[in-house]
């Protein structure tokens, strides 16, 4: 069983998708119920994002149980926002070796 997804939340992808590279490092940027199921967002360190179902993370990642503090009181608003939030960096702390790259 997976530890609990909290915004802030780290994964790894355990394979390839339309959203993310096996091994590429997201973080949860907000969880939500849709039709009384959980949900939860993550953005990836190439600056793709998606929502995940309880058993699209089972299948898809591997949630660590570390929270980027950083990004823990992110609060979503829209995808617009989010892309322009990601530009700026304020995932950066999320992808330490990213971050390093710039």
């Amino acid at each position: 069983m997976n530890p609990e997804i909290t915004v802030g939340s780290l994964a790894v992808a355990k394979r390839s998708s339309s959203v993310c590279n096996a091994g590429e490092v997201g973080v949860c940027y907000e969880v939500y119920e849709l039709g009384k199921r959980p949900g939860y967002s993550f953005i990836f360190e190439s600056g793709r994002y998606d929502g995940f179902s309880p058993e699209d993370v089972a299948l898809f990642l591997d949630v660590t149980g570390r929270v980027c503090k950083a990004v823990e009181g992110y609060a979503f608003e829209n995808v617009g926002k989010l892309s322009m939030d990601f530009r700026s960096g304020r995932f950066a702390a999320a992808f330490p070796v990213q971050a390093g790259r710039a």
